[in-house]
């Protein structure tokens, strides 16, 4: 009677990888049976992924009618190599965003 018990599982990232995509979530369902009543208990879990941040330095002043330097950091946090991936710049008289491809 009341006994309590905690189990830890680990969903790895090569299980959940194939299924992800591009969500940024994850739902685990967890369910279990009592064996004396027949009874079913259920929970489910919404888990929210982060997303690596991008940091932007401009690396001297920005002056009118000149080039501007930018440095932009971006760490990966899989433990795969990325491919395919491209950067592109946006902003105020930039009229065409020329992507970067990393």
């Amino acid at each position: 009677p009341l006994p309590e018990e905690t189990v830890t599982m680990t969903v790895t990232f090569a299980e959940y990888q194939p299924h992800v995509g591009d969500q940024d979530a994850l739902k685990l369902t967890v369910a279990g049976a009592v064996q004396e009543t027949g009874q079913v208990v259920a929970k489910e879990l919404r888990v929210r992924l982060h997303t690596p941040e991008l940091t932007l330095t401009l690396l001297a002043p920005a002056v009118v009618g000149q080039d501007t330097p930018i440095q932009v950091v971006f760490q990966n946090p899989l433990p795969e190599t990325l491919t395919g991936a491209t950067l592109r710049m946006e902003g105020a008289g930039i009229a065409c965003p020329k992507p970067f491809p990393l």
